[in-house]
């Protein structure tokens, strides 16, 4: 990989993450090619003919489980490795991912380390495959001849043959198995029985092995002893019969199968301790908001929480000069782990309200804050506004959410605030990149301000809830009333199909309640 710029196909439905996967790809070299869903994915990849896949697997269209059958079966002798990108992290989605034809699994948010390990990793694999790729056709001859094991013997069970493979598998020679019996290979009681047995198929040709792949016990010439699949096939010859057996040392794919079944042990513990730590966190975040302040007159809110607790926040301060500020932040990963990244930011937020800071400081020392844990991957998506009444002028900082909106008092929207920075606590951010947008507004005017949960509700058909439909219901509702009407059309839509993440909206009245 050193001399080449890996081209790689980068699919997922959410812009911010095409977005930090890129900003991943760019640190390491490599050329991204974006895909919006598992078609545009498929398409682009017998198009681009790209050299890595990263795949997420919920998108609308064709889920990555499909898209990544359908780039296997394209049966090219290329290979490019395959990996899936998901907040998904089940046993079930994991086995069935890479029964699909994926090579490796990597779950959301993403550690930056282990994202360039991978790709390092994977470098190797691929120089590896350009070195051998003039030698290939070779390598397939000599591959097909040693994988398995082959074993001819004759009516009594006297060897007549081994190839080389064989030999390895037993540890001996092929002058030390060809002439005698086939019990020389087998522990007891098989080696007991394997006389009487054989003689009984020849007399009455009742098959009990022959035909058949079974998994058995094999003999090495050390004494130990270890699992092997063997199939037998009998060929009748003029004068003579002939049988031939293929074995294959299944000891490593036995080694794997106990731990997928120790792996499926933990992962039940990992989901109990899972079901404690969500009420656990739940209770944290209520006792750490500031709930009476969320009453305030100016400002209308929901958070529709999904089965599990995701980390949506929605929290507002006034300042001593009587500015109201409002955050809607929404951490990754579940529980604990959500709590850990939002439960600083809320201190340091309404630390900063109450010294009257500016919007952009408050920006600048939230992400500071959160670039500075000493764990990685742990960001928050957030909007944060401010709004003098008085002064009929407010500010608006997006990062990782979706646009922001202000809308008048038919609910038409008239300004649209868009998502165009990173989410806090990716980078450090520069001084431009902390500036919000200042805005000032007419009569009536509201800020709709919501979470990524609630623009990409999936109802049972898999189609998202949309910026759309969150705009019909504002235009449908009275400003009072703007934040039921966006719950009930919401209701409408997913008609009790269940949320995946935590639905939020946050609305702000810029001229303020008596």
């Amino acid at each position: 990989m050193a001399d080449k710029k890996l081209r790689v196909l980068v699919a997922d439905d959410i812009a911010s993450n095409r977005s930090i996967v890129g900003a991943f790809l760019a640190r390491l070299n490599c050329q991204p090619i974006f895909a919006e869903d598992g078609h545009d994915a498929v398409e682009l990849f017998r198009q681009e003919a790209p050299d890595v896949v990263l795949m997420d697997l919920m998108m609308p269209r064709m889920d990555g489980f499909e898209a990544i059958r359908q780039i296997r079966s394209f049966g090219d002798d290329h290979w490019v490795p395959i990996i899936i990108l998901s907040a998904l992290s089940g046993e079930g989605d994991i086995v069935k991912g890479l029964e699909a034809g994926a090579d490796d699994y990597l779950t959301k948010p993403l550690s930056f380390p282990v994202f360039a390990a991978r790709f390092k990793a994977l470098g190797r694999l691929l120089d590896m495959q350009r070195r051998l790729s003039g030698s290939l056709e070779q390598f397939r001859a000599v591959a097909n001849g040693v994988i398995d094991g082959i074993i001819t013997a004759d009516e009594q069970g006297v060897i007549l043959s081994v190839n080389r493979s064989a030999s390895l598998i037993f540890g001996y020679r092929a002058s030390e198995m060809i002439g005698r019996n086939l019990k020389m290979l087998m522990p007891s009681p098989f080696r007991d029985e394997h006389d009487a047995y054989l003689e009984h198929y020849v007399l009455t040709g009742e098959r009990r092995m022959i035909g058949q792949i079974r998994e058995v016990i094999g003999l090495r010439k050390d004494g130990s002893t270890f699992p092997l699949e063997l199939g037998v096939s009998d060929l009748t010859l003029p004068g003579k019969r002939m049988f031939i057996g293929v074995v294959r040392d299944i000891s490593e794919s036995q080694r794997i199968r106990r731990k997928l079944a120790d792996d499926a042990a933990r992962l039940q513990r990992y989901h109990d301790e899972q079901e404690q730590e969500q009420e656990l966190a739940r209770s944290i975040m209520e006792r750490q908001i500031r709930s009476d302040w969320l009453h305030d007159a100016s400002v209308q809110y929901s958070v529709t929480p999904a089965s599990n607790f995701s980390g949506d926040v929605v929290t507002v301060a006034r300042s001593p000069q009587g500015v109201l500020y409002a955050m809607l932040a929404d951490a990754t990963g579940h529980g604990l782990a959500a709590a850990v990244s939002v439960l600083p930011v809320l201190g340091a937020f309404y630390r900063l309200v109450a010294q009257g800071a500016p919007l952009a400081s408050i920006v600048q020392e939230l992400n500071s804050l959160l670039c500075g844990f000493s764990f990685r991957g742990r960001f928050v998506a957030a909007v944060l506004v401010c709004v003098d009444e008085r002064a009929r002028s407010g500010a608006v900082w997006v990062g990782g959410v979706p646009d922001a909106l202000l809308v008048d008092g038919q609910g038409a929207v008239v300004r649209r605030f868009s998502s165009a920075h990173l989410p806090l606590g990716i980078t450090a951010l520069g001084r431009d990149e902390v500036v919000p947008e200042v805005f000032s507004w007419a009569e009536d005017s509201q800020l709709i301000l919501c979470s990524d949960g609630l623009t990409e509700a999936e109802n049972a058909a898999g189609e998202q809830f949309g910026v759309r439909r969150l705009e019909d219901a504002l235009r449908a509702s009275t400003p009072a009333g703007r934040v039921e009407g966006v719950r009930h059309a919401l209701a409408d839509h997913l008609r009790g199909h269940p949320a995946g993440d935590d639905m939020s909206v946050l609305i702000v009245d810029c001229e303020g309640k008596a």
